[in-house]
């Protein structure tokens, strides 16, 4: 979020307008209008392709083929895959003829597509790179990226009132939990595209490009009868290269080869992943100019100030957009913001070290905000420091304090709700959903109002587990298994799922996974592939998969430990 012209940032008390939106949510009033167009709605886009948003973070979009409709990205649960189908069937009722993913982030609702059993009868198209892709972000960082997921789409805030969200930035709402519990739906793709190939689908052209986005697995649609290019690279808000949930360096430069693409075919309609599609040449040409152009000019300023030897603060202060790209059609800062942008391009690039070898050994937090509290002159002075800096609209400054007294632990209640009301009003300013949400969330935890330890929803249920290769979550049981289970030396395991063997070396408290059986192993651990399911997904336990016909060999407790590593569900 860029500062005021009076040179002062809105967290520091720049001008601002703050409105209260139809949710009762106390809000930048930017923030608030650019959801206007994001609500529910299926939009035509031509007498062929319908584009529908609202229901998932993700739009869906359907083709009318020659004799079913191919439907383009199923949302996020089988309960926005639901609303979505039932917006196309206001348009068709033919049957679904084939699916196609953009990429793995919005698969997970194909179940209402594809009844269970019939997995092979529908084709099913993705980049083939996409379970590998969805492998890491659903078994390794799956604990870990599911609380912070939460944290990022306002999960742990009311649906309404002040602290409410009044949309996500790309979309209206994420999971609307007072409505539903997610349940997620994946089936996975049996046609694996490779770039620039070209298929026939039900009677329609198209062709796939990789162009590498937010996911790797991303593929560019076009559809050139139809002269609409479907894509996951231009969305309605400045591009996100760094998400504050966490991810893999997203290096912006790999997204201009596909906005350059999507220039060089001059499509007439352009449908996004995220938001309204936009019909008419000059229009997109002009939308998608402005946005390559705001991606490059963030990555080459960023790249001249690391040259000239800026620290990453510096660089936060040194690049700034120019009007015509801060101002797009398309470059809004409604998601993330400029400053993260920046700060992961440097770290992506050069690693996390600045230019003052201040930095290389830190006091621990507790003890600097410690000497930093006596210097001041206690925690009394501290608070009252915060307190003054509130009343000023010095939100950032008043957060900090509050953190300082809180970390050096001398902080009280006074303290935690000094910091909320801070965050809290630092996140009625920002355009930024991504920022509103993770200001909120720590402000109610604070209060303690909520608890972000545990996610309200999962991505991963039994059903996911089974599409999935097997190695996925058995590669998980290295972050999972408890070191000193090799304390007292080597040991080994075979985990033998429907068939797949592995095998489980436990040494030095790591575990390493290898493919095939050992010829001597400690224990062996047999499982069906549901049973496995039910296990790693949390639906069963130990002793329910034992009584469903697992079988344990060898050494007891070492087999029971393996199975007892997912008494927590991912």
């Amino acid at each position: 979020m860029s500062e005021s012209n009076t040179g002062l940032s809105p967290y520091m008390g720049g001008p601002v307008d703050v409105k209260t939106g139809p949710k009762g949510e106390i809000a930048n009033a930017r923030l608030i209008a650019h959801g206007a167009a994001l609500g529910r709605k299926l939009h035509r886009v031509t007498d062929r392709v319908y584009c529908q948003l609202g229901s998932s973070l993700g739009n869906s979009t359907m083709v009318l083929g020659q004799d079913g409709m191919i439907v383009i990205d199923t949302g996020d649960c089988v309960q926005q895959s639901a609303e979505q189908l039932e917006d196309f069937r206001t348009v068709t009722d033919r049957a679904v003829s084939a699916l196609i993913y953009t990429h793995g982030h919005y698969a997970l609702g194909s179940r209402t597509y594809v009844p269970a059993g019939e997995e092979e009868r529908l084709p099913v198209y993705a980049h083939r790179d996409l379970l590998q892709v969805m492998s890491r972000t659903l078994g390794d960082l799956a604990p870990f990226l599911t609380r912070r997921v939460a944290m990022q789409f306002g999960m742990f805030l009311p649906p309404e009132g002040p602290d409410a969200m009044p949309n996500q930035g790309l979309g209206a709402e994420f999971f609307p939990l007072e409505r539903y519990t997610p349940t997620p739906g994946f089936v996975r793709p049996n046609h694996l595209l490779d770039d620039g190939q070209c298929e026939t689908i039900d009677g329609v052209r198209f062709q796939f490009w990789h162009t590498p986005a937010d996911s790797d697995d991303t593929v560019l649609i076009w559809m050139p009868e139809e002269g609409v290019v479907v894509n996951n690279i231009a969305w309605p808000a400045m591009f996100n290269i760094y998400t504050l949930r966490g991810e893999a360096f997203r290096n912006p430069t790999r997204l201009l080869p596909g906005l350059d693409k999507i220039l060089a075919l001059a499509p007439e309609h352009l449908v996004g992943v995220h938001g309204v599609p936009i019909s008419g040449k000059q229009a997109i040409r002009q939308a998608v100019a402005e946005y390559r152009d705001c991606i490059q000019f963030t990555y080459d300023q960023t790249v001249r100030g690391i040259n000239q030897g800026l620290s990453p603060d510096e660089l936060v202060r040194f690049v700034k957009l120019p009007a015509p790209l801060a101002n797009g059609r398309l470059t809004g800062q409604f998601y993330g913001e400029l400053p993260f942008y920046v700060r992961q391009i440097y770290c992506g690039l050069v690693g996390w070290f600045g230019n003052d070898t201040v930095e290389l050994h830190r006091l621990p937090e507790a003890d600097s905000a410690r000497r930093w509290v006596e210097l001041a002159g206690g925690t009394d002075q501290v608070l009252k420091q915060a307190r003054e800096a509130l009343e000023k609209r010095e939100f950032q400054w008043a957060a900090e304090l509050a953190t300082a007294a809180l970390r050096a632990g001398v902080g009280t209640a006074q303290g935690r709700q000094l910091k909320a009301d801070a965050l809290r009003a630092m996140a009625r300013v920002t355009t930024a959903a991504n920022t509103r949400s993770w200001y909120l969330a720590q402000a109610r935890e604070l209060e303690g109002r909520v608890d972000t330890s545990t996610p309200p929803f999962t991505f991963v249920n039994a059903t996911t587990v089974r599409q999935m290769p097997p190695g996925t979550y058995v590669n998980a049981m290295r972050f999972k298994l408890d070191a000193q289970l090799s304390a007292a030396g080597p040991r080994q395991a075979n985990l033998s799922i429907a068939g797949h063997h592995f095998t489980l070396a436990l040494r030095h408290g790591v575990v390493q996974v290898a493919p095939g059986p050992a010829e001597h192993a400690d224990c062996a651990v047999e499982l069906t592939m549901d049973q496995w399911a039910k296990l790693v997904s949390g639906e069963s336990d130990v002793q329910r998969t034992l009584d469903a016909g697992a079988r344990i060999s060898g050494d007891a407790s070492l087999g029971r430990a393996l199975l007892g590593a997912w008494r927590r569900a991912i």
